[in-house]
């Protein structure tokens, strides 16, 4: 009897994708080779079969070029602008997951903790202040993931934070032109490869320590904000739509 076709979780794909991308942004320790696809099954948590839809992503993108041992990275990610996303405080998200996973290397070292170390995920897909929609992936290192497990998940993700007393005090955002994968495309009711407007930001408390970082996917006329890298204090918060527009058209 054949065994029966691994199947490919669109979602793990997803976040294999985003996390590799971010690899491949900062060359931790790769040189020019991402590890091979047993090591990125272990690390990742994953199937084999997502490993490769993530490894394919990333190859129609044109960011790695498949070899006999590993995958070779022949380009990295466009980040020109520092635009965020805003979620619209008014309206409540549609809540996709929240759970605990152990960090690969890659979160880890953006999160500021030892790999495999427990971290909150929290997913959600929700509508911008703009009337875009916007896909966020969000983790959460502990303690701060213990206090934010004491707040009912009932809104946007700052306010969560916020409710829970963990008020950042730098916000660090790069932002760019992403391709939507197949689990954001459905997410976000757009056709696979439609660009989308991609950020990946950090939240740090006053004593410097990351509070959270987050995968934000946005669809086209979602409303973007400067991100705030100064306190929050003294941060300015005016809009800049056509900020996203632009980083999109590569403007």
């Amino acid at each position: 009897m054949p065994s029966p076709i691994p199947q490919v979780r669109a979602s793990d794909a997803r976040r294999v994708r985003d996390l590799l991308r971010i690899a491949i942004a900062g060359r931790r320790g790769l040189r020019g080779l991402l590890p091979r696809e047993d090591e990125l099954m272990i690390g990742y948590g994953v199937p084999r079969s997502s490993v490769r839809a993530a490894l394919a992503l990333l190859s129609e993108e044109g960011l790695l070029r498949p070899g006999p041992a590993a995958h070779r990275i022949v380009a990295e990610p466009d980040y020109p602008g520092r635009t965020s996303v805003v979620a619209d405080p008014g309206e409540r998200p549609r809540p996709l997951e929240r759970s605990g996973i152990a960090a690969p290397d890659v979160l880890a070292d953006w999160l500021g903790i030892p790999t495999g170390s427990p971290c909150l995920r929290v997913e959600c897909v929700a509508r911008t202040a703009g009337g875009g929609v916007v896909l966020e992936t969000h983790y959460v290192a502990a303690p701060a993931a213990a206090d934010l497990l004491t707040v009912p998940d009932t809104g946007p993700f700052d306010r969560l934070l916020a409710e829970a007393q963990l008020r950042p005090d730098v916000i660090r955002a790069r932002s760019g032109p992403v391709p939507a994968d197949p689990d954001a495309a459905t997410l976000l009711g757009v056709p696979a490869g439609t660009p989308l407007l991609g950020v990946e930001r950090t939240l740090s408390g006053p004593d410097g320590r990351v509070l959270a970082a987050g995968v934000l996917r946005a669809r086209p006329g979602a409303l973007g904000h400067p991100a705030r890298d100064q306190p929050e204090s003294s941060a300015r918060t005016a809009s800049s739509e056509s900020a996203s527009a632009a980083v999109l058209s590569g403007r």
